[in-house]
């Protein structure tokens, strides 16, 4: 029986295209499209080149739809269920949005951003969905300037932790001179093998450009996508990348950078939030709220140019991040003015896997490549999981191994605690890119991990005995006979075709670990060795560090003693100082009362000196002597006048003064 793309069932995580790009290279074409029963093909059949020595299987793959190298982008936009993802996320009339994501995968230089942004002349995907947003919500977004009811609001009901902007001020902050003021402008969409950042090799211009320059078709005017009329929305863009396995925010880098060169970015966490206890959102990013297409798109391209990219020996552009583009519609009442709805549609441009033979990678380039094989690999894993899901299998899709499936797939199954109300699983959309002439072993791989279903005929080897057998007829398929033939022309059982097809999906697995071991053992000598020498640094730092902090020491000790000793002087300065000037002041008080003794004719009495007291001892003897003389010759002279009335003789003393003028006194002293 024929092999058919299964139904997509509840359980399953995406819808998986195929989309082939034209071939550039001379070489053969291993990939053929199968014509299909109905509107469109659903299978590819791919075989090994012919000087393959590994003799490897020929497979057939089938996908949701194949669009093959003459798919234009509006069939592609309208093919793979775009408008009804757009239509789901914003929402029925009276019920809020689903979440959407819309991804593209592949081998580097397989068309990826070709499809996802498009080129110079010709819109992608995430630019056609943006139009379509933003045509279809018309008058009914909200005003979101600063001061306005709109932005408060959009900013209190954030659940990220978000750092919240108007687009105006964003592109001013990042341009400068209000230039987005004067003219919604951008330069070229920085896409494929001829986006702005690419030629300017990855830096900015300061110059905001004109919107004209971007390209206008294909138009998607045709489209109407009806809306709830009771109700108002706004549009709020953010964007991240997952590089090296850590979350970086795209908005943010630029002004960063600017106002501190030597400041390096800070990874943002996946978690949950207080506001947002059952569902993970990346916390701390930068959003912007976007009233028209243009600002939307002048967004878009000012993430693009922070995005990781170098140049290959597979891609000259080669993405080394897995791009993150997030459209949040917030819905509410236009009367009532509640609380906002939201709903997510998130684009996301992977970056491709490569060999390192073929890349020429080395260094930091091939540390890059394994840690996005290593993430590709897992995210291969969460989709063969779900091909296993469409078999029956209960097994739990193991998406938290890496940050690139825990973005993905975290917010793919429902979800409802009793403080939220319930979350409807997101719609995915996976379409997948391949160059039918490009590494073979590349695009086999990401063909059987991504295919929703897969079938293998084992290879046979030609020999002299055998010619006659196989040329007898082609083989049967697996699904329709128990057996085949081999070159002997006997029967194989079926169950040795399935253990041989086991055997080499296995091989298949273990060559692609050891490859990505290879990268991770490389990474991880260049991390040890790195380590070692930052160890030898660090050491040869810390005895520097050492001896600085002992001459430091050293001189804030000598600088304390010495302050010690100065303050120590200068109290005993104050301190003589002090005595002196009291010192001064009693010899004042003296000088004072001295000058004031001499003025009023005060009496001063001072010790005499010993010779002249003994003197005037002397004297006063004499005195003496004399006094009682002169009182005998008064009684003698009263008694011969015997008058009685006869005056008596009064003796006044006589006053000695000294020669000097120094001392004064009278003979009763």
């Amino acid at each position: 029986m024929a092999m058919d793309p299964p139904a997509r069932p509840s359980s399953s995580l995406f819808d998986v295209y195929l989309r082939l790009r034209p071939s550039k290279t001379g070489d053969a074409r291993f990939l053929t499209v199968e014509d299909g029963e109905g509107s469109h093909p659903t299978h590819i059949t791919i075989k090994p080149p012919t000087d393959d020595k590994r003799k490897r299987a020929v497979e057939r793959f089938a996908f949701t739809q194949v669009f093959e190298e003459d798919a234009r982008q509006t069939e592609l936009f309208k093919g793979i269920g775009v408008v009804p993802m757009i239509e789901g996320v914003l929402g029925a009339p009276g019920h809020h949005g689903r979440d959407g994501l819309l991804a593209t995968l592949g081998v580097t230089g397989s068309g990826k951003s070709h499809t996802i942004l498009g080129t110079k002349s010709q819109r992608g995907l995430t630019q056609m969905a943006l139009d379509v947003l933003f045509q279809s919500t018309g008058e009914q977004l909200v005003q979101s300037f600063y001061g306005a009811p709109a932005f408060t609001s959009l900013a209190g009901a954030d659940v990220s932790e978000a750092h919240m902007f108007t687009a105006t001020a964003f592109l001013d902050s990042m341009y400068g001179d209000n230039q987005s003021e004067s003219r919604f402008s951008r330069a070229q969409t920085p896409m494929a093998d001829c986006s702005s950042f690419i030629t300017n090799g990855g830096s900015r211009s300061n110059k905001i450009p004109r919107p004209s320059t971007l390209p206008q078709s294909p138009s998607v005017h045709d489209i109407d996508i009806p809306v709830d009329e009771n109700a108002e929305y706004a549009i709020v863009i953010s964007m991240y990348e997952v590089y090296n396995d850590r979350i970086f925010d795209l908005l943010t880098g630029t002004a960063t950078k600017n106002k501190h060169p030597n400041l390096k970015r800070r990874a943002l966490l996946f978690k949950s939030t207080e506001q947002s206890p059952d569902r993970k959102v990346v916390a701390g990013l930068t959003k912007i709220i976007c009233g028209s297409f243009e600002e939307a798109l002048m967004v878009l391209e000012t993430g693009l140019m922070e995005r990781k990219v170098t140049g290959t020996g597979s891609n000259a552009v080669s993405s080394r991040s897995h791009g993150f583009f997030c459209v949040e519609v917030k819905k509410r009442d236009a009367k009532r003015k509640g609380s906002w709805s939201s709903s997510t549609l998130t684009i996301v441009d992977l970056a491709g896997s490569e060999r390192a033979r073929n890349a020429k990678t080395a260094g930091e380039t091939l540390a890059e490549a394994g840690k996005i094989n290593e993430s590709l690999m897992y995210l291969g894993q969460c989709m063969q999981m779900q091909s296993d899901h469409q078999a029956g299998s209960r097994n739990v899709v193991p998406f938290r191994q890496c940050k690139l499936t825990e973005l993905l797939f975290s917010n793919s199954f429902p979800s409802s605690t009793r403080t939220a109300h319930y979350h409807h699983p997101q719609k995915s959309i996976m379409v997948v890119t391949a160059d039918p002439k490009g590494d073979f072993n590349a695009t086999s791989q990401i063909l059987r991990y991504s295919a929703l279903a897969r079938e293998v005929t084992v290879p046979r080897i030609p020999s002299t005995t055998s010619t006659h057998i196989l040329a007898s007829g082609p083989a049967k398929s697996i699904g329709t006979c128990s057996g085949r033939s081999t070159p002997s022309g006997r029967t194989t059982p079926s169950a040795i075709l399935e253990e041989l097809d086991a055997a080499n999906a296995e091989i298949a697995r273990l060559t692609a670990e050891v490859e990505i071991f290879a990268l991770r053992l490389v990474e991880e000598t260049a991390r040890r060795k790195a380590a070692e020498a930052s160890w030898r640094a660090a050491e040869d730092h810390m005895q520097d560090l050492e001896q600085e902090l002992r001459d430091e020491c050293f001189a804030d000790m000598e600088a304390a003693v010495d302050a010690e000793r100065r303050r120590w002087q200068f109290a005993l300065d104050n301190e003589q100082d002090s005595q002196q000037a009291h010192l001064d002041s009693k010899i004042d008080v003296v000088i004072k009362a001295t000058k004031a003794q001499m003025r009023d004719e005060v009496k001063v009495y001072e010790d005499p000196d010993p010779e002249l007291q003994d003197r005037v001892d002397e004297l006063e003897r004499e005195n003496e002597v004399l006094r009682a003389r002169l009182e005998a010759k008064e009684r003698e002279g009263q008694l011969k006048s015997a008058s009685p009335v006869k005056k008596m003789r009064v003796l006044k003393p006589k006053k000695w003064e000294d020669p000097e003028g120094g001392i004064r006194m009278g003979l009763e002293d």
